[in-house]
C-alpha cells in the first residue's frame, strides 16, 4: 500500500524533526518496522486545514497513492504496525479509517465529535501526554466500530474511494476546527464506510481550551449543515 502521510505544521522544515510525529516515524523507520511511505509536511502553515488538506487530495496524488493519512504533528504514533492496520480495514471494505469517533448523531452545541454522537455509539482509545514522558488514555468505546464522525487528529482515506465519490474538504470552513467532522459527514453521505482501528497514539495536546471566534464561526456552519441533514431525513 503506497501511502502519503500529510500534516500541516507551524514549524520550519529545520525544526519539524523535533515534533512528536517526526520522532515517532523516525523510530519506526530505523526499526524497519513498517512499509515505505512518503511524509509530506506543509511547513510554516497559517492557512485553514481544509484548503491545505485539499492540496493533498490532488488528482495526481489520488492516482499515485493508495492511501493518504492526515495526522497532526503533535501526535506520537506508538503502534509500529499502524499502516498494516489501516490496510486491513481497507481490505474489509472501509474507505476512511481513524482512531476515535462515533455514530448516532445528536445535534447540539458545542459541536465536538464526542458530543455530537450518542455515548453508546462512541469508539476509540487516544493517549494524552501529562508531561514530557508520562501519559494517560481516554477510552471512548470498543474498537473497531462503524462510525460516521472521526476525530481529525489521525485518519486515513482510501484514494480510490475519494476519487470515485469526488469528496473534498469543505473550504467554507476556515481555520482549524470542524474540518474533520464535515469531511466525515460528506464521506458518509456519499456512501463511504468509516471505522475506527486499534492503533495506539499519544497526543501532545490538551484539546480545545477556549472557544474562539474562529471556532464559533465554523461551529455555526457545521451546526446548520447538521440541521439541514436532519430535516432531509424527516
Amino acid at each position: 500500500m503506497k501511502t502519503l502521510i500529510a500534516t500541516a505544521t507551524k514549524h520550519k522544515e529545520t525544526d519539524f524533526k523535533s515534533t512528536r510525529l517526526a520522532k515517532s516515524l523516525s523510530n519506526h523507520r530505523e526499526n524497519q518496522s513498517i512499509v515505505s511511505y512518503k511524509l509530506q509536511p506543509t511547513y510554516e502553515n497559517t492557512y485553514g486545514l481544509c484548503s491545505v488538506y485539499n492540496r493533498y487530495l490532488s488528482k495526481e496524488n489520488l492516482k499515485e497513492y493508495d492511501c493518504i493519512l492526515f495526522v497532526h504533528d503533535d501526535v506520537h504514533i506508538d503502534s509500529v504496525n499502524f499502516l498494516n492496520c489501516i490496510r486491513e480495514q481497507f481490505k474489509n471494505g472501509y474507505d476512511v479509517v481513524g482512531l476515535a469517533g462515533g455514530s448516532k448523531l445528536q445535534i447540539k452545541k458545542p459541536c465536538l465529535w464526542h458530543l455530537l454522537c450518542k455515548p453508546d455509539s462512541l469508539s476509540g482509545v487516544v493517549g494524552h501526554y501529562k508531561n514530557k514522558n508520562d501519559y494517560f488514555q481516554t477510552i471512548f468505546g470498543p474498537v473497531p466500530r462503524d462510525v460516521i464522525l472521526l476525530d481529525g487528529l489521525f485518519f486515513a482515506v482510501k484514494t480510490k474511494s475519494i476519487a470515485l465519490h469526488n469528496v473534498q474538504f469543505d473550504e467554507n470552513i476556515k481555520g482549524f476546527h470542524h474540518y474533520d467532522l464535515k469531511f466525515c459527514l460528506d464521506c458518509h453521505l456519499a456512501g463511504m464506510r468509516l471505522t475506527t482501528a486499534p492503533i495506539q497514539v499519544i497526543h501532545d495536546s490538551p484539546g480545545l481550551t477556549e472557544f474562539t471566534e474562529e471556532f464559533a464561526k465554523s461551529e455555526d456552519y457545521l451546526y446548520n449543515v447538521l440541521l439541514q441533514h436532519a430535516n432531509k431525513r424527516k
